[in-house]
């Protein structure tokens, strides 16, 4: 970005916690602008050096990207001014199985990425604005936790990912799930490929199910890779222990990814 461009500004959500111990304490989520897509950048940078055709400029951009990809996937690390990027890989084999090709599905391929100084000095620059969360009601669930999924903050999911067969925990503040109305209960709705898929799991079949956390078991058929929007519907307000005259639906800010399959 060129010097005379404005101060970047980056918006916070402090959300009060509800983890014991840690009443009246906050903690931060980034409020999240619009996605941005390479032509969005390209058009940008286009201005930037003086109205340059912005196609032509996405198309480099897109040949990088590309080239990014296939370099990562011949084991190369690569440096940006965004930060560096690694190869990994995670899973284990018997030794008899090493005679031959590896095989893929037990394995875990993904790139590990480590900021690089241009983005931290970007995010030391940015100035800094809060907007605080104080809804007394209404469901306001925070993060969902896996637990095959290592490493918390503050008690928080570092992602929104869930393993077939396993347990899922949603965390949040308002969140028990129960009273009466059409729709109460858990409703997970697919948002990946072209068929319509929706599955729905009642009161019942919510464990635990209070106020600050709420967890339901993904069935074990839920096809690895897929994406799903999660969403709540209860008739009960305030921590818990009021019924409402109608239901309050929230869904999720972050989508929720099957363990598995192609990782992106």
């Amino acid at each position: 970005m060129k010097k005379s461009s404005p101060r970047a500004r980056l918006t916070l959500e402090a959300i009060p916690s509800s983890l014991p111990g840690q009443e009246g304490k906050f903690y931060f989520n980034v409020r999240r602008q619009k996605t941005l897509t390479l032509d969005d950048l390209a058009a940008e940078a286009a201005s930037f050096l003086g109205h340059r055709n912005a196609a032509e400029v996405s198309a480099a951009g897109q040949t990088l990207m590309e080239l990014a990809a296939w370099y990562l996937s011949c084991g190369f690390t690569l440096s940006t001014p965004l930060g560096n990027f690694r190869t990994t890989v995670q899973g284990t084999l018997e030794e008899t199985a090493l005679a031959s090709a590896p095989d893929r599905s037990r394995l875990r391929l993904g790139v590990a990425y480590t900021m690089g100084k241009p983005m931290r000095k970007a995010l030391d620059e940015a100035e800094l604005g809060v907007e605080i969360e104080r809804q007394a009601t209404g469901p306001q669930p925070y993060g969902m936790a896996d637990p095959l999924e290592r490493g918390t903050h503050d008690g928080l999911p570092p992602g929104q990912t869930a393993t077939p067969g396993q347990m899922c925990l949603i965390r949040g503040r308002n969140i028990k799930v129960g009273g009466g109305g059409e729709g109460v209960g858990l409703t997970l709705r697919r948002t990946d490929g072209d068929v319509e898929e929706t599955m729905f799991f009642p009161p019942e079949r919510l464990y635990p199910n209070t106020p600050s956390q709420v967890g339901f078991i993904l069935p074990a058929g839920t096809p690895p890779g897929s994406t799903w929007q999660v969403s709540l519907c209860t008739g009960l307000g305030g921590h818990g222990n009021k019924l409402l005259k109608g239901t309050r639906t929230v869904v999720m800010d972050a989508p929720l990814k099957v363990r598995g399959g192609e990782e992106g």
